[in-house]
């Protein structure tokens, strides 16, 4: 088992974002001197969902600060940018970091943040698959030459290039549609998934699809172990695991009920994302946990020991690396560390090989 940690930075109303930043590195420090294998930090925009709208320019403080763990975006919404400076961009933290990159990417869902760009959500799909070609041809040694939809360059030097070679790993965010995981087995790329996949019950039949994409393409893939983002928030007893977070984001919840889809005022689902049809409605709704507790899936909130066995049942599954948001937004910064520490101390080297972790 794979353990990695996952900072949305979501924005409580009783703290400052500069706070709310300024604590997420904190943990993301703990983090990697308690071992995570991976930090993912997330992009999002105009909203309390999430601040990090700089993502390069955290990662580059990311990088300074951290050692060992890679560190990787979940994600870079591509049609927000232009696929070049992502280019430069990743290849300028990739080499700060010692090359210990992996560039997550999506086409972005929410049409809120579209909007504030004065983009069309109606194109972001052709223009994500287009812009990651870019990208991808980009850190070649070669001067860049492309043609397309979007983006027409001739004989551009993209510099500087990244320090993994042949580039920098990608990985592509997919919600439930087999269209987004069917591109993503055809590009060889692992998938991102979690957040509501997870609290619906939807990621084991999401990762075997991948698998058998990826199996159809011909392009290995036994040897991936997808991570998974979790909630996880660990305490001596049951009852301060749930009454320390209780509520907490309630305000943060019902603002995302509002702005977290494609939809248009009027309720209109854009083509390329008819699956948020369903989807956004079973999200808010009494039965969207319903498939993942029958499944076994429960929220890795408690003691070490209850907590341990939900991981269990998440491997029973076959999940078998997850990325921990820690805590909630407005929870008290103290919590939040005890909590990565309890779990670092007593419920990773319960899946560990060799335990050497040591208290920090």
């Amino acid at each position: 088992m794979k353990f990695g940690q996952f900072e949305l930075v979501r924005w409580h109303q009783d703290v400052t974002p500069a706070d709310s930043i300024r604590r997420s590195m904190e943990k993301i420090e703990l983090g990697d001197q308690l071992g995570m294998d991976e930090i993912w930090i997330a992009e999002h925009h105009f909203s309390r969902h999430g601040l990090i709208s700089g993502i390069f320019s955290l990662l580059g403080n990311v990088a300074a600060r951290t050692k060992n763990a890679r560190i990787g975006t979940a994600i870079v919404v591509l049609p927000f940018r232009n696929p070049i400076q992502v280019a430069e961009e990743a290849a300028t933290v990739d080499i700060v970091s010692g090359g210990r990159l992996t560039l997550g990417v999506g086409a972005g869902y929410q049409r809120m943040e579209f909007e504030a760009y004065g983009l069309d959500i109606e194109d972001a799909r052709a223009k994500f698959r287009e812009y990651l070609s870019v990208i991808q041809e980009a850190w070649k040694p070669e001067p860049l030459t492309f043609k397309g939809d979007f983006i027409d360059v001739s004989d551009v030097n993209v510099l500087p290039k990244p320090l993994q070679q042949p580039g920098i790993p990608i990985h592509i965010a997919v919600s439930t549609s087999p269209e987004s995981v069917d591109f993503a087995a055809s590009q060889d790329m692992p998938i991102i998934v979690g957040g509501p996949t997870a609290a619906m019950g939807q990621v084991p039949e999401v990762l075997r699809l991948w698998h058998d994409r990826m199996e159809h393409y011909g392009n290995a893939h036994e040897h991936i172990d997808l991570g998974v983002a979790v909630d996880i928030y660990v305490a001596e007893t049951m009852e301060k695991a749930q009454s320390d977070i209780a509520g907490l984001e309630d305000v943060i919840e019902e603002e995302f009920a509002r702005i977290g889809n494609p939809r248009t005022a009027d309720g209109k689902t854009p083509a390329d994302y008819k699956h948020w049809a369903t989807r956004d409605a079973d999200r808010f709704t009494d039965v969207q946990g319903k498939k993942a507790r029958e499944l076994g899936i429960l929220p890795l909130i408690g003691t070490p020991e209850v907590v341990i066995e939900r991981i269990e049942t998440l491997q029973s599954l076959g999940i078998n690396s997850i990325r921990g948001a820690f805590g909630v937004a407005g929870l008290e910064q103290g919590k939040a560390l005890d909590s990565m520490r309890m779990f670092a101390e007593e419920v990773m080297p319960h899946f560990a090989k060799e335990k050497v972790l040591q208290k920090v």
